[in-house]
């Protein structure tokens, strides 16, 4: 695999954020490229390891250029894997769960963009069958379209913004999801994936879903509570995102089935590289695997406090 990241390949437009939003230029990166390489050749626990700029610019993206941060990163996102297989081994469509929940547009990654150049995941529990399928298959689905999204340089430049979809939201649903599941899950993707989130929509919430969502939002962080927005309708979405990019059901203008199919194609194409993040090494023999410091007597006052931050529209 090529060590070397040419920015010249970035469109003009990209390169322009790639300043604004993280001062990213090419001398920034072939110092920070070098610096990462030389502190993973040196790490006791890291057994094997990808090394090429590709790779490695994601985490220091996610960090802005902070080189320990960027480190302390990929240290968590290797050992996540290492130490949950069940999550990331056999990211791929010939898992029949990860198929049909992508395939139903249970969780996509939309082809194009939102209005300030972030890609967008949109969630949809319709075709979320609770007696077919388990928390981990909605997991593992998940963490591919996030793989998926890892490969676009849109994302490590701009962000993502995830687009959560309640209104067929029901209580075996939600049920599924126990206090312990729920923490793991938040808490692994947002301290682990190398992933700029920078909005999280929460549309057409039934009345029930109230203390699920609470849950949701008292497993993030500070800095992405202050991110969220709860809102009523489709229409409150559009004018942040834009309403063509998103499927026609909400909005937009292109069917979810043909987005859907579009994910499937974009799996298809990547499966390789998917499935080869998993060639890596790493000692976890004494590792205490703990995404937070929360305990589950102390959720309703969490709950409490983050819910006080959202923003209503």
């Amino acid at each position: 695999m090529s060590q070397k990241y040419d920015g010249s390949k970035l469109s003009d437009e990209l390169k322009k954020k790639a300043w604004e939003n993280l001062r990213e230029d090419e001398n920034l990166r072939c110092q920070a490229l070098e610096q990462f390489r030389e502190w993973i050749t040196k790490h006791p626990k890291i057994k094997k390891c990808r090394m090429d700029d590709v790779f490695l610019l994601r985490f220091l993206r996610t960090k802005k250029f902070s080189v320990p941060e960027a480190c302390q990163l990929l240290e968590k996102y290797l050992t996540t894997r290492k130490v949950l297989p069940q999550l990331f081994d056999n990211l791929s469509l010939s898992d029949p769960a990860i198929r049909h929940l992508i395939s139903s547009g249970g969780v996509m990654l939309l082809p194009e963009p939102d209005k300030q150049g972030r890609l967008v995941i949109t969630f949809d529990p319709e075709h979320y069958d609770p007696n077919k399928y388990t928390t981990v298959d909605g997991i593992r689905a998940t963490n591919l379209i996030l793989e998926l999204a890892n490969l676009d340089e849109r994302s490590q430049i701009c962000g993502i913004a995830h687009v959560m979809d309640w209104a067929k939201l029901t209580l075996p649903f939600m049920g599924m999801w126990t206090v312990s599941q729920t923490k793991n899950f938040t808490r692994c993707w947002q301290k682990t994936f190398p992933l700029r989130h920078g909005a999280f929509f929460f549309v057409n919430m039934p009345a029930f879903s109230l203390a699920f969502s609470k849950l949701v939002i008292s497993c993030l962080s500070e800095k992405l509570r202050d991110r969220i927005y709860m809102v009523k309708d489709w229409e409150s979405v559009h004018g942040d995102l834009g309403a063509s990019i998103l499927p026609s059901d909400c909005g937009g203008k292109v069917p979810r089935k043909e987005i859907a199919k579009k994910v499937i194609e974009l799996a298809e194409k990547h499966r390789e590289e998917i499935l080869a993040l998993n060639d890596f090494d790493i000692d976890v023999s004494d590792v205490d695997l703990n995404f937070g410091n929360s305990y589950d007597a102390d959720l309703d006052s969490a709950i409490v406090g983050s819910f006080r931050k959202i923003q209503v529209d």
